[in-house]
């Protein structure tokens, strides 16, 4: 391979084994992607590979142009023409509007404020100005702009134009992460009593999703504190001997025309944030937070941001809307074997298909999936429709919130049905142990546990919604798992024929667990 020339092909995009630049990936002319060759490429015989974001997966499909060039001095590395399947038609790499779309700094993909009109982001500083109010007045914490939308404001005066949404920091006068994390609990209170919609990262940061014009954007507010001299700013940033006028008093910054609420030395934030060399934008940046420090924010305050990297995309991309609306046959059978009181807890939720359908029958219901995108869309339809069914926000690896809503449960007047279709597949190990500790911490007093999961001796095995994790799992390992934890068996039954969708028969188990009282 000629030095300097790189290829694609279904897999990612192969370099040089001596390169080591920022990349740029266009696809059709429209920038969609960047990496850092030499952070990101994995060696591959004589060169090195980076694999396409399991993001941009789903859209590869066709035949597009494909350009690979360095950021910095636009060397052309490779430039033509990539069929990457048999499908007619131009690879297209939009939203359901018809704007562009990028892969951001977490391997989303967003559409930038580059392609948002002037009431869209409006829309967001208004909100950035009320919540930053809200944290002053109402939480009492010294609050300003940080992250990309301070560096945006002190670079250019504007978000950062491939940038999707707005950073806000505080900083506390705890010491002890405690005391920090019930901080930003009751922070989050105040949002939520103003009428936001919110979503933890972890103990200490959290979003708070603001409606606009286009369909919604968030605002992130994460925590800074002090321990024994160190400043750590949630959820990667730390910095020894911190000299707190860095922040205080707070200052303003210039953005979009609007004088906003800032550090008090904000060119020296940012360098601890980003490096000495924040002013020279580069859309692959990563932080590269040392081991020690991540184990120490992990221990004190994280849990539930884990195994995000598929559901997030999908709610936020076109893939959720090939979902059927038609309830799941497996809804339909729970249904016909409960009584009409029961109230159904949907664990794992997603598009909220078989929730809404259990509410029309006229039970109450709650649902509850990873993804705010995902609650916020089905209890929209439901407050629509006037029907009995809420959706939550909820971690099966947060423990915190796996006791939570354990003890919850276990304190209504009556026991819920609990079901959970193709949830258990989609669980590592961590979360499907937290899933058998909440089924026993509710079901003691009564109630069953309706489970339908894929056992994986479906030879093929189609990835219809494209690549994200499966665990296939023997029945044999479910019941074992469930029984060790006090459950019982009431229904077992396997086969094909059970969860049939369009072409798709795969091979499914569908378990009644009931618990010991």
């Amino acid at each position: 391979m000629p030095p300097g020339v790189a290829s694609v092909d279904r897999d990612g995009v192969l370099v040089a084994a001596d390169q080591r630049a920022v990349i740029d990936v266009l696809v059709e002319g429209q920038w969609v992607w960047s990496f850092d060759a030499g952070r990101d490429a994995r060696p591959e015989g004589t060169r090195r590979r980076v694999k396409w974001p399991a993001s941009l997966r789903p859209f590869l499909r066709g035949t597009g142009q494909i350009t690979v060039r360095e950021r910095f001095g636009e060397r052309v590395l490779f430039d033509g023409e990539y069929a990457f399947d048999d499908s007619e038609g131009r690879v297209s790499i939009v939203d359901a509007q018809g704007r562009p779309l990028i892969v951001d700094k977490a391997g989303d993909l967003q559409c930038g404020f580059s392609e948002r009109g002037d009431a869209t982001v409006n829309a967001l500083l208004d909100a950035v100005e009320d919540v930053l109010g809200r944290l002053r007045d109402e939480g009492g914490v010294d609050a300003f702009l940080a992250f990309g939308a301070l560096l945006g404001a002190v670079r250019d005066g504007t978000f950062i134009p491939h940038d999707s949404d707005a950073d806000v920091a505080y900083l506390s006068r705890h010491t002890s992460p405690v005391d920090v994390a019930r901080e930003s609990y009751a922070l989050e209170r105040v949002m939520i009593r103003a009428g936001y919609w919110t979503w933890r990262f972890s103990s200490a940061d959290f979003k708070v999703i603001v409606p606009d014009p286009e369909g919604g954007r968030a605002i992130d507010v994460f925590a800074g504190f002090v321990v024994d001299g160190t400043f750590y700013l949630m959820p990667e940033v730390h910095a020894p001997d911190f000299d707190t006028a860095t922040i205080l008093p707070l200052g303003e910054v210039v953005l979009h025309g609007r004088r906003i609420t800032a550090p008090a030395k904000p060119e020296a934030l940012l360098e601890i944030t980003y490096g000495p060399h924040w002013r020279i934008p580069d859309p692959s940046f990563k932080f590269t937070t040392p081991r020690g420090v991540r184990r120490r924010l992990d221990g004190w305050t994280r849990g539930n941001n884990t195994a995000r990297g598929h559901w997030w995309p999908f709610y936020f991309g076109r893939s959720s809307s090939t979902v059927a609306e038609a309830p799941s046959p497996f809804a339909q059978w729970v249904h016909e074997r409960e009584d009409a009181e029961s109230s159904i807890v949907d664990i794992g939720s997603g598009t909220g298909r078989d929730s809404l359908w259990f509410a029309r029958q006229g039970r109450t219901v709650l649902g509850m999936d990873y993804i705010p995108a995902a609650t916020e869309r089905a209890g929209k339809t439901a407050a629509k429709e006037n029907i009995p069914a809420t959706f939550k926000t909820f971690n099966l690896y947060d423990v915190r919130q796996v006791l939570g809503m354990g003890a919850e449960f276990a304190h209504r007047d009556q026991p819920p049905v609990l079901y959970g279709r193709f949830l258990v597949h989609a669980l590592e190990d961590f979360g499907r142990h937290n899933l058998w500790r909440v089924a026993s911490m509710c079901l003691r007093r009564g109630g069953r546990f309706y489970l339908e999961f894929r056992t994986g001796l479906d030879a093929k095995a189609e990835k219809v919604f494209g690549e994200h994790f499966r665990k296939y799992l023997d029945p044999d390992v479910v019941v074992a798992e469930i029984e060790e934890r006090g459950g019982q068996i009431e229904h077992r039954e396997a086969g094909y024929g059970l969860a049939v969708y369009k072409n798709e028969d795969p091979h499914v188990c569908r378990l009644v667990a009931t618990w010991k009282r």
